[in-house]
């Protein structure tokens, strides 16, 4: 409850105290209820994901999925989102052919992938995708130069509540359960998805969907 707190005080502060006069104070104001409300919705995704987890029977529906519409989608979210400068590379090789995907859970997963290669690549994220159909195989590749996976964990990164020591990487929160729930929605459209990762060197996810 803490960023609604905030947030509330940041709201009052400007509607009782002449903030709205002081140019500085009010962008202050704004600046920190902008921060508390992307820290409430990380909060709300992260619950939707426990509950997401909990729930066993899953249903996908499966429908026509513009993925370029989808992932332009993300990456326009992520730019705006982003409190530090990212290069985001988007190659769409898939031109405008459809997939038959559960448009929902796809876009989560992605949204996770590319979500933990900016906040794991410094101050200088870039991050590149890639879609493209190989024979009958989507596949959705997306890499960072970040601070990479030793290999002794990547066995176990896609368990659920699995979090790879970071050192003194302390502003990355989670509760490892982005790549469990991954991994989850990837094999229910029985697919499989795989990282190819080194310490300092940047990592890669490369999900493989049979269409």
């Amino acid at each position: 409850k803490t960023p609604i707190a905030t947030v509330y005080a940041a709201v009052e502060a400007m509607q009782n105290f002449n903030a709205l006069n002081d140019h500085r104070k009010t962008q202050n104001y704004l600046d920190i209820s902008k921060q508390e409300l992307q820290r409430l919705s990380d909060l709300v995704e992260k619950v939707l994901h426990i509950a997401a987890e909990e729930k066993e029977d899953i249903e996908l529906f499966k429908e026509d999925t513009d993925l370029h519409e989808v992932i332009d989608n993300i990456l326009s979210n992520h730019q705006l989102k982003a409190g530090k400068p990212i290069q985001l590379r988007y190659d769409n090789l898939l031109g405008d052919t459809t997939v038959q995907v559960d448009k929902t859970h796809i876009a989560n997963a992605i949204n996770n992938l590319i979500d933990n290669a900016i906040k794991y690549s410094g101050n200088d994220a870039q991050v590149h995708i890639q879609c493209m159909k190989e024979k009958n195989e989507l596949v959705i590749r997306v890499k960072d130069n970040g601070i990479g996976i030793p290999e002794v964990y990547q066995e176990n990164i896609f368990d659920k509540f699995f979090r790879v020591p970071t050192g003194n990487l302390h502003n990355v929160k989670g509760f490892g359960l982005g790549l469990s729930y991954v991994k989850k929605i990837v094999d229910m459209h029985g697919g499989t998805v795989k990282v190819v990762s080194e310490p300092d060197k940047g990592t890669e996810f490369i999900i493989r969907i049979p269409v």
